[in-house]
């Protein structure tokens, strides 16, 4: 699947989807391979609670939605944490943990948006409701982003977006239910793969995308035929 279609595609399901848009400008050029590493556990961690607070403020009223970012593990390099802070990263991420919430309701892990909204004057009084849920939520799922590449390209940070954007929708549409009960998805960003794989673990609960940086041909359906593999 191309980026152009993955870019219709969602212009058709979220008419406002800027993070598609306006990736192409974020950052700068490919640099080699073999010079990959993620940012040192501190400055992930204080990136990591930017993220949660820029969801937050694009989320508006909704509280949820960015505890449940908290939750996700991020290994990410400066560029990608660069990419991921923008806002098409902060748009992306934003509709990844409204559908991973989408996801988690239909898997029975409860209705987020429901148990937030039951006093919609004051939010903050069912936090404690959102917070059990949300903590009962990695029973059925968790999601994990590994991008360690020291420079990304414009067309690069945009295959990325939009590799996210795929995975987003896969869980939105409710329809797939891993045979062992629970979805662990690592998303892994790669410089030197040829092309989309998905492995999955023998119980059925870890499933590893290795996505290409450089793009390769239906790749969006290679994601979904993958993670469809270890569903029931």
């Amino acid at each position: 699947m191309s980026v152009l279609k993955i870019v219709m595609f969602f212009h058709s399901r979220r008419p406002a989807c800027p993070f598609l848009l306006g990736a192409t400008a974020i950052l700068l050029s490919l640099a080699p391979a073999h010079a990959q590493a993620p940012v040192p556990a501190s400055v992930g961690a204080a990136n990591k609670a930017e993220l949660v607070n820029l969801v937050h403020e694009f989320q508006g009223n909704t509280i949820w939605s960015s505890k449940l970012i908290g939750t996700f593990k991020w290994n990410l390099s400066a560029a990608a944490w660069k990419l991921m802070l923008s806002p098409a990263g902060v748009n992306g991420v934003s509709y990844l943990s409204k559908d991973a919430g989408n996801y988690i309701k239909a898997q029975g892990g409860g209705d987020l948006d429901r148990v937030e909204e039951s006093n919609s004057s004051d939010r903050q009084s069912s936090q404690g409701e959102v917070d059990r849920l949300i903590a009962q939520s990695k029973t059925k799922f968790s999601f994990t982003m590994e991008a360690t590449q020291p420079k990304l390209s414009p067309a690069q940070g945009s295959l990325m977006l939009n590799y996210l954007a795929v995975v987003a929708g896969f869980l939105d549409r409710g329809d797939w239910t891993p045979r062992g009960g629970r979805a662990n998805i690592k998303l892994v960003f790669s410089c030197t793969a040829k092309d989309v794989a998905v492995t999955t673990s023998k119980d059925a609960t870890n499933f590893t995308i290795i996505a290409p940086l450089k793009e390769p041909s239906d790749w969006g359906g290679k994601i979904e035929r993958g993670l469809k593999r270890g569903g029931k």
